[in-house]
């Protein structure tokens, strides 16, 4: 794929960060395919695919896919990558897109909880319930650690005031995660091979 076959569409500005400016210069050359593990689980999972429908602006496919969430950002397909374009990132921005559409909300609502209980717990790993606490527990004193770490009230409340400032709570708070539209695999038709 190269710039002159295929025009940027400005409809769906992906890169709004800047974070991946070269996509452009994608040769879909195949080594980000063949070094990546999703694709060879995922037959229908094109990384080349899915930058040739960001970059003729084709966002009603990638917006819907399951593809775009089984990415795992191990970074195969950017150590490999002739162009050095960040894939990883890009997925991370497809994300964000799709998610403020409301698509992969069934992604995104354990992420909902466990953040909300980290900003209360001041802790960035509890796990949930009795049974994963008493693992933990059992874990950290085999190996000389306090049982649990202690989190002074100081220190939770100025964790969540961070949350706060920076607009953690409310992005999560604001995310609906009730009955997201359903995600498909849109790219099992149309493949490039």
């Amino acid at each position: 794929m190269t710039r002159e076959r295929f025009r940027y569409s400005e409809e769906v500005d992906v890169d709004v960060y800047k974070l991946v400016d070269n996509l452009r210069s994608c040769l879909a050359c195949g080594k980000c395919v063949g070094n990546c593990p999703v694709a060879r689980l995922t037959p229908s999972y094109n990384s080349r695919q899915i930058i040739r429908d960001v970059l003729s602006g084709n966002s009603d496919r990638w917006l819907r896919s399951e593809e775009i969430w089984r990415c795992l950002w191990c970074a195969n397909c950017y150590t490999v990558c002739p162009m050095d374009i960040n894939y990883p990132l890009l997925m991370l921005q497809l994300r964000y897109k799709a998610m403020e559409s409301g698509y992969g909300m069934q992604y995104i609502a354990p992420f909902k909880k466990f953040a909300l209980r980290a900003r209360e717990d001041g802790l960035t790993f509890a796990p949930g319930g009795e049974k994963g606490r008493a693992r933990v527990m059992r874990i950290r004193s085999n190996i000389g650690a306090v049982p649990w770490p202690e989190i002074s009230d100081k220190a939770k409340a100025e964790y969540k005031a961070l949350f706060d400032l920076c607009g953690t709570t409310k992005f999560v708070e604001d995310l609906d995660v009730e009955n997201p539209p359903p995600l498909d695999l849109a790219y099992r038709k149309g493949r490039i091979a």
